[in-house]
């Protein structure tokens, strides 16, 4: 089972590399490989030295006929255990590098730059125990030995517990639900494999090197042959390694597809605008046949007022009509105008209370009988257009109302919440109106797609949003499920003012 363990993380490493290829893939690959190399390495090691019994032997390798095959590689005892060293100082190394990567203490964030320091244990041990300057350097050396494990020991320990106390404190630290959501498949990812590594990182390549010696029971007696365990044990025990390995992979999957799904989106709804403002004769003959009917709207009020006697009830329908026609196309105008007026955008420091406030009287005019409940940090500071993004937070606002009217449920429930984060400052607007399906879900965004009536409304307005947010070097995320209403996250960069030296 362990076999199956290590095929099937050596597949899905490489798989995930390949789905989304970034600095922190290739720490993920590393910490995989390297998680890989220790195991490989012991296996063919206790394939080697044997003192299984026939249990433990046919539950580790389904077959005596694996072992043996693995038993007769011609590698020798020397490069085994430095194969074994390799996987042993470099899963520390990669597991606090995506640590640092993922950590946004500003302490952390800091010192990111100089992160070529922790470099320094994993490759002093790598050098320390290759086999020809290990034999040279603790050859008779017994207590040199122990110091060595002992020291190795401590390193690895403290880079493991760095490591997740940088992961759980993150994860404590985040308040936006999404965004706490993709963390969290990250982290049990992260956690399963420690674990397993934990188990077996006790035992030094010493043993290795020097096989059944004396000197080396003596110091430790910790072997990777535990005969001791029973085979319910080893059945227990691997396979907790193989779910928990599969649980986080399969975690790990999620993160990452959310992740390539969200940039694969981005570039078809990019394209499709491209496409759309290719398209501006479409947008011209909606606008020539609104004139037209104001033309023959037109023709009919003059009609009437060269009658002796005008019907005055007639010529008010005709100006309603008329205005009507004219409203609809103005506001669509005026969507289409801020969908494409990007260019425009300004940033500066300002409270999340201001882009709220903003929000709501922009909301109101529209809609003032309409209440919506505020909650969460305004005092947050962030960088934004305040115009432009409390008229993205309006035109959630006046979506999430409309979708809950279209509904026909009797009582709304309308809100807009406040986060705090370090780095970004986030706004969720939620709803429970018929919420969206998932192929709803995929056009929303998509410029002049509606749901609802396109004689009002030219399905601008979400895609307005999405622009202002990406505008703004933010992240746009939506959580929806039939019938349970809608969540439109947005997460906007925090702005943090520089503080003064004491007596300024």
């Amino acid at each position: 089972m362990l076999l199956i363990v290590l095929v099937f993380l050596a597949v899905s490493s490489v798989a995930l590399f390949f789905l989304k290829r970034d600095q922190q893939t290739i720490w993920l690959l590393g910490l995989c490989f390297s998680f890989i190399c220790m195991f490989v390495g012991i296996t063919i090691y206790l394939a080697k030295t044997g003192g299984l019994s026939p249990e433990q032997k046919m539950f580790l390798f389904f077959d005596t006929r694996i072992q043996r095959r693995l038993s007769y590689l011609m590698i020798p005892l020397r490069k085994l255990g430095y194969i074994i060293a390799i996987g042993r100082y470099l899963f520390p190394l990669f597991l606090l590098l995506t640590a640092v990567h993922y950590s946004m203490i500003p302490a952390i964030l800091r010192l990111r730059a100089r992160s070529q320091a922790v470099f320094v244990f994993p490759v002093l041990s790598l050098v320390v125990y290759y086999p020809e300057i290990f034999f040279r350097l603790v050859k008779g050396r017994f207590r040199l030995q122990m110091a060595l494990m002992n020291l190795t020991q401590i390193w690895i320990f403290a880079y493991l517990a760095g490591a997740v106390i940088l992961l759980v404190r993150e994860y404590r630290a985040i308040t936006i639900p999404y965004l706490k959501k993709q963390f969290r498949y990250i982290m049990v990812f992260i956690l399963n494999v420690t674990i397993q590594y934990a188990v077996y990182c006790t035992q030094d390549p010493l043993q290795v090197y020097q096989i059944y010696s004396a000197e080396y029971m003596r110091f430790s007696g910790r072997l990777y042959a535990n005969s001791l365990m029973s085979v319910g044990g080893w059945y227990l025990f691997t396979g907790f390694t193989l779910a928990s390995v599969v649980m986080g992979f399969w975690n790990l999957k999620n993160y990452m597809v959310i992740d390539w799904k969200e940039n694969q989106q981005d570039m078809r709804v990019r394209r499709k605008f491209d496409t759309a403002t290719m398209g501006v004769s479409v947008f011209v003959h909606s606008i020539k046949n609104q004139l037209l009917s104001n033309r023959v709207l037109c023709k009919k009020i003059y009609r009437e007022l060269e009658e002796e006697h005008p019907d005055l009830e007639k010529l008010t329908g005709y100006a309603r009509m008329l205005e009507d026609v004219n409203e609809s196309m103005l506001g669509r105008m005026e969507e289409l105008y801020k969908s494409v007026r990007q260019s425009g955008i300004f940033l500066s420091p300002v409270r999340a209370g201001q882009i709220v406030d903003t929000a709501l009287c922009l909301f109101h005019k529209k809609y003032p009988e309409v209440s919506v409940e505020v909650s969460g940090s305004l005092v947050e500071s962030l960088l934004a257009d305040e115009q432009h993004l409390s008229e993205a937070l309006c035109n959630l606002l006046t979506n999430a109302h409309e979708a809950f009217v279209m509904s026909g449920k009797k009582t709304e429930r309308l809100e807009l919440e406040v986060y705090g984060e370090r780095l970004y400052v986030g706004f969720e607007v939620r709803d429970n109106g018929p919420g969206l399906t998932k192929q709803e879900q995929r056009k929303i965004f998509d410029p002049f797609y509606t749901s609802k009536n396109t004689n009002t409304n030219w399905g601008m307005g979400l895609h307005y949003v999405r622009e202002i947010v990406k505008s703004h070097l933010g992240k746009l995320k939506l959580e929806s499920q039939p019938g349970e209403g809608s969540s439109f996250f947005v997460a906007i960069p925090r702005y943090e003012p520089r503080k003064g030296k004491s007596g300024r």
